[in-house]
């Protein structure tokens, strides 16, 4: 088991490793689409789930060596790893997640001499006092309608 072990770990390292030189070269420039590093990592984790299923059909079959429940179990638990990371990430982009909900959301808080103007969860104006410290106001294109107060 520890041979097919070590056998699956490093098809997994030697893929996220190409991955990532090719990130660290190339880099990702059109942020728009894949770049070369996310291909070659969904290419990895792609043929580790056939290589997944070849073992499986072949340790159902009869050829059950500890080499290949080495493999199986490596390559179920990336498996499995990757599609819960990706669910995970999904999920975090989803409109009714907290990030979606308040990406819109617009809102001032004001505590003491503290004013603060929030967008989408993160703060583009900042005033104690008399003295403004945080001003992204211009660079942020706010929808003056949907400000909420709220006063601490």
């Amino acid at each position: 088991m520890y041979k097919g072990f070590l056998v699956a770990f490093l098809f997994y390292t030697i893929g996220l490793a190409i991955a990532g030189l090719c990130y660290l070269t190339i880099g990702h420039e059109y942020i728009h689409a894949p770049g070369l590093h996310h291909i070659i990592t969904l290419i990895t984790f792609f043929l580790g789930f056939l290589w997944l299923l070849a073992a499986a059909i072949r340790y159902i079959i009869g050829k059950r060596t500890e080499v290949l429940r080495g493999i199986i179990f490596t390559n179920l638990l990336m498996c499995l790893g990757f599609a819960l990371y990706m669910v995970y990430i999904i999920k975090g982009t989803d409109d009714n997640s907290e990030l979606g909900a308040n990406s819109d959301k617009i809102y001032i808080e004001e505590s003491g001499d503290t004013t603060t103007l929030y967008h989408g969860g993160s703060p583009v104006y900042l005033k104690v006092k008399d003295s403004v410290l945080i001003n992204f106001i211009d660079s942020t294109e706010i929808d003056w309608n949907k400000v909420e107060s709220s006063t601490k």
